[in-house]
Order: C-alpha cells, then sequence, then structure tokens
C-alpha cells in the first residue's frame, strides 16, 4: 500500500478533480489529466481518460456518495502514479481548475431634489 503522505496528497488530488469533473465538465478536465498524467505509461494514461469519463457518467446525477465513490477511484489512481513518479506531486495544482475573478461590484445613489 501507499504511505500515509501519498496518500493524502493523492486524496486531495482526487477530490480536486471530482469538484473539477462536475463543474468544467469531462473535456475540459480530460487534458488537463492527459498533461498531468504525461510520465506515465500507455496503460495508466488510458486508465486516467477512463477515469475521467467514468467520474463524469457517475455525477450525471450527483450525490454526497456518487462523488465520494469517485474520489476514491480517482485517489487510488493518482496514488498509484505517484508512487511511480513522486516528483508528480509537486505538479498536483495542475489538476486544479482556477476560480473565476470576483467581479467587481459598484454602488451608485443618486438624489435629485426640486
Amino acid at each position: 500500500m501507499y504511505d500515509a503522505e501519498l496518500m493524502a496528497v493523492a486524496t486531495g488530488a482526487a477530490g480536486t478533480l471530482v469538484a473539477a469533473i462536475a463543474t468544467s465538465g469531462a473535456e475540459r478536465m480530460r487534458l488537463k489529466v492527459a498533461h498531468f498524467f504525461r510520465r506515465a505509461t500507455q496503460d495508466q494514461q488510458r486508465a486516467a481518460a477512463q477515469a475521467v469519463d467514468d467520474t463524469a457518467a457517475r455525477l450525471t446525477s450527483p450525490s454526497p456518495e456518487t462523488q465520494a465513490l469517485a474520489a476514491t477511484a480517482c485517489a487510488q489512481l493518482i496514488a498509484q502514479y505517484f508512487a511511480e513518479h513522486r516528483d508528480a506531486t509537486s505538479e498536483v495544482d495542475e489538476l486544479a481548475v482556477p476560480a473565476a475573478p470576483a467581479s467587481k461590484v459598484w454602488n451608485q445613489h443618486n438624489t435629485a431634489s426640486r
């Protein structure tokens, strides 16, 4: 099995990945996952792409249980990759989707008198 630190990073990355698939869709995340798993074997790359598709399919009716199952499956895949490519743990932020910039809110108050 994997060590606790590696699993903690993999679990966090998997949760981020599942949330990103839910909000950004599988197409966008498939590209990010392909880039993240660039040093993996062909089989691992196919498994990662399939995990994105499977996760997207599971999230058609999202529930906390469904998201947890998807995150667990992704965490195992990511942990296996980390075990073989320890230096990839520093690149885990590639799986995150940047938040939309906050919009500015302007308030205007007009007063008229006669």
